[in-house]
């Protein structure tokens, strides 16, 4: 999965699991049970977070489970990486980009400073990962989900 911070990765990720019954790998849960804040990690914190994540990612998938990385992967060589873990035991693996636009993002990232229902970024830590971003190519053949398809159509024509 793959998307920028608000762009409804999470949300997307839970339906998902809901309705197919897929294990999900969420970065925003290994940062909780950590007592990390994305707000105030160094890197070490991060190589820690995104270790567990694939340590995770791998147990799951050798257990035969179909599993969603729930993590922005902003850089695409950051995509590389779970992909890479799925082949690594002959799994195929699929990219969902949750295609969010940049001001739908601010809107949610302002409510969300008013609401505090989801862990809060920082103005500098939002402009980051804008610059980080790098929307997904043709190569990675995304499967590109707007959260204004509806949710039932897209599931039949994408999963």
């Amino acid at each position: 999965m793959t998307g920028l911070p608000y762009s409804g990765k999470t949300t997307l990720t839970k339906a998902l699991v809901k309705r197919f019954s897929f294990s999900a790998v969420s970065m925003d849960n290994i940062m909780e049970e950590k007592g990390l804040d994305s707000a105030t990690m160094v890197q070490g914190d991060w190589n820690a977070v995104y270790s567990e994540a694939y340590d995770r990612l791998k147990k799951l998938l050798a257990e035969g489970k179909s599993v969603i990385v729930d993590c922005g992967n902003l850089p695409a060589h950051e995509r590389n990486t779970p992909k890479n873990i799925a082949e690594s035991l002959n799994i195929p693996s699929k990219l969902i980009y949750v295609n969010t636009t940049k001001d739908e993002i601010l809107r949610r990232w302002k409510n969300n400073q008013v609401t505090k229902q989801r862990g809060h970024l920082t103005e500098t830590g939002l402009n980051l990962a804008f610059e980080l971003f790098k929307e997904p190519t043709e190569i990675e053949h995304p499967i590109i989900y707007n959260q204004s398809t509806d949710l039932e159509t897209w599931v039949n024509v994408n999963i």
